[in-house]
């Protein structure tokens, strides 16, 4: 019996002093438990067991990928213009 219950103390720590994924698989399976969508469950968990700093950094690259993304789109179909005007002009020249 004693060894039962050094196990659930020892999990039980785990639990409280885990970091975000602890908090993340716990809350995804309570979240399956009751019905609820496990995934965002476990993100909101994930996000919730961040630290300050973690949380900044995460939104300074969501931030960072939206403003990027159409530029990174605009080069994409820059370059592909490129392309089929260098196909365009070889086949006119054959």
């Amino acid at each position: 019996m004693r060894k039962v219950e050094e196990g659930i103390d020892t999990l039980v720590e785990a639990v409280a002093n885990g970091g975000a994924g602890v908090k993340a698989v716990l809350e995804g399976i309570r979240a399956a438990l009751t019905g609820k969508n496990p995934v965002l469950a476990a993100i909101k968990g994930l996000v919730s067991g961040l630290s300050g700093r973690a949380k900044v950094a995460i939104a300074l690259l969501l931030a960072l990928g939206l403003l990027l993304g159409p530029v990174v789109l605009v080069v994409l179909l820059l370059a592909l213009v490129v392309v089929a005007l260098i196909a365009a002009v070889r086949a006119a020249v054959e």
